[in-house]
């Protein structure tokens, strides 16, 4: 059988396309080729999602964003430039109604602080199985928040060291510490939270300087044996 003409639009072959389930339309950041190609395949076998574009940076989600009108963005915490939190925060002045799944291999204190108070849908390790992802995406999508158990065990194990930390370093000084220890540079941090490189290197210094750190490696340590860093 053959349809054409404007009742094919409605009614083809028995089906009423009037009546189809709409898809929810998903758009997935990750600069990871081979983590990014998984995703999509992955996602191709979810009957209730369609995928809208797969891209590798912030500057094309947001193209991708404004043209496409994704309804879920799945968005690595770590990418070139800026990062997924700036990311959703900045796709979210075009598009209020967008919902994001951030997906990362980063499970320190500070970080899973920053993905909680960002306002993000929901959090899941790169690690975790096809099932709790697809988990994850159908909660995110139907309006709910999901965060997987690591999330929250990292959270409560490692709550008293992170209000320690509090009392020692501001807000903006743990958000700079975060950063570098992601290794963005001082440029880099100055374009993702909108401050001067000057200003983020007064802050750079202070973190230093109150966590007893001459360079970059005794920072690390300095961090980790705070549970900030992995």
């Amino acid at each position: 059988m053959r349809c054409s003409g404007a009742a094919a639009a409605v009614y083809c072959g028995g089906v009423n396309e009037s009546k189809r389930p709409a898809t929810v339309r998903v758009l997935i950041v990750e600069d990871q080729r081979l983590f990014r190609s998984f995703l999509e395949n992955w996602l191709a076998g979810l009957p209730k999602f369609s995928l809208v574009a797969a891209v590798e940076s912030a500057e094309e989600a947001l193209g991708a964003v404004e043209r496409l009108e994704p309804d879920v963005m799945i968005v690595d915490l770590q990418l070139p430039g800026m990062d997924g939190l700036a990311c959703v925060q900045a796709a979210r002045q075009m598009r209020p109604q967008l919902r994001a799944l951030v997906l990362s291999s980063l499970t320190d204190p500070l970080s899973l602080t920053r993905v909680r108070e960002s306002g993000v849908e929901g959090y899941v390790e790169k690690d975790a199985s096809p099932e709790e992802l697809a988990d994850a995406l159908t909660t995110v999508a139907a309006g709910h928040t999901y965060y997987s158990a690591k999330f929250a065990e990292v959270l409560l194990r490692e709550g008293a060291k992170a209000q320690a930390v509090g009392k020692i370093l501001s807000r903006r000084e743990q958000e700079v510490l975060t950063l570098v220890l992601g290794g963005k540079t001082s440029r880099e941090i100055s374009e993702l939270i909108g401050l001067s490189a000057r200003t983020i290197e007064f802050h750079r210094a202070n973190v230093m300087a109150k966590l007893g750190a001459g360079n970059f490696a005794e920072l690390v340590a300095s961090a980790k044996r705070r549970g900030l860093a992995g």
